[in-house]
């Protein structure tokens, strides 16, 4: 049986979108990453920095995922990365991974210290899937780097809408892991927070993206109506992987927590 193959429908870059494109993701990963290094100067401590290690190093995660998404990076008049899977992964991606899965993670990791309810992560989640929606918006329409190929359902200005939500899980979750992991560690414990964004981008784009992966490279092909549904799956899933996570990391329904006892906790020792 032969693998799976992306189209790999190929086009010019209109010039000088991508040194746009690369200019503006540069500056909000400086800034990103210059509030992380605040943050870490204000409280004397250097953990976080490496959890914006573990969201650069995601992108290599991002290959898999657009070989089995549909998703394309045109290769001419962009600046390479490294190439997998059979996947031309553009310089300006690594990028914005350090302000996406890194610094941003961070983000939901303090409000989770902070005190943070269940319905009010949700409500982050929220924004976070929105995000996610107007960066693909950005650089699919606006800057035209990639594209979505073949058979993509809820498909809406040239993007299929389903996968911001499964892409705005990993830094969610990946906080929610941190939150729970890290009054464990000391020392260089530390390093195994390298993992819990790249966990979590694994789990849930082909744990709760699995019924749509397999229904949209079924040999013969499925009818539309049932990869509509295996979509739906994955958007579902992906909601309830981050109201389940909350749930057994014991964030509570509404915030009753203290801001002294919230300030107490609110950064955990080296």
């Amino acid at each position: 049986m032969a693998p799976v193959q992306s189209l790999a429908i190929d086009q010019l870059v209109p010039q000088p979108n991508e040194m746009y494109a690369l200019a503006f993701t540069a500056i909000v990963a400086f800034v990103s990453v210059s509030l992380v290094v605040r943050y870490c100067m204000k409280h004397g401590i250097w953990w976080p920095m490496i959890v914006v290690v573990g969201g650069l190093i995601t992108c290599l995660q991002e290959p898999l995922y657009d070989h089995l998404y549909g998703l394309w990076f045109f290769e001419q008049g962009q600046l390479k990365a490294f190439t997998t899977y059979g996947i031309h992964v553009p310089l300006w991606l690594p990028v914005i991974y350090i302000a996406y899965y890194g610094a941003n993670t961070m983000w939901y990791w303090h409000r989770l210290e902070s005190g943070s309810s269940i319905k009010a992560m949700m409500a982050m989640f929220a924004v976070e899937v929105l995000l996610a929606g107007l960066a693909e918006q950005f650089y699919i329409n606006v800057v035209g780097l990639y594209n979505y190929q073949s058979n993509q359902p809820f498909y809406i200005l040239n993007y299929p809408i389903f996968v911001a939500i499964v892409n705005g899980v990993p830094p969610t979750l990946g906080a929610i892991i941190i939150y729970k992991l890290k009054p464990h560690l000391q020392g260089w414990q530390n390093l195994l927070l390298l993992f819990p964004v790249p966990w979590a981008f694994a789990a849930n784009s082909f744990g709760s993206g699995y019924l749509y992966l397999s229904a949209r490279h079924a040999v013969p092909a499925v009818s539309q109506p049932v990869l509509y549904l295996a979509a739906a799956t994955a958007a579902l899933g992906s909601i309830v992987t981050i109201w389940a996570a909350l749930k057994v990391a014991g964030v509570p329904v509404a915030r009753s927590v203290s801001r002294t006892a919230s300030t107490a906790r609110m950064v955990p020792a080296e």
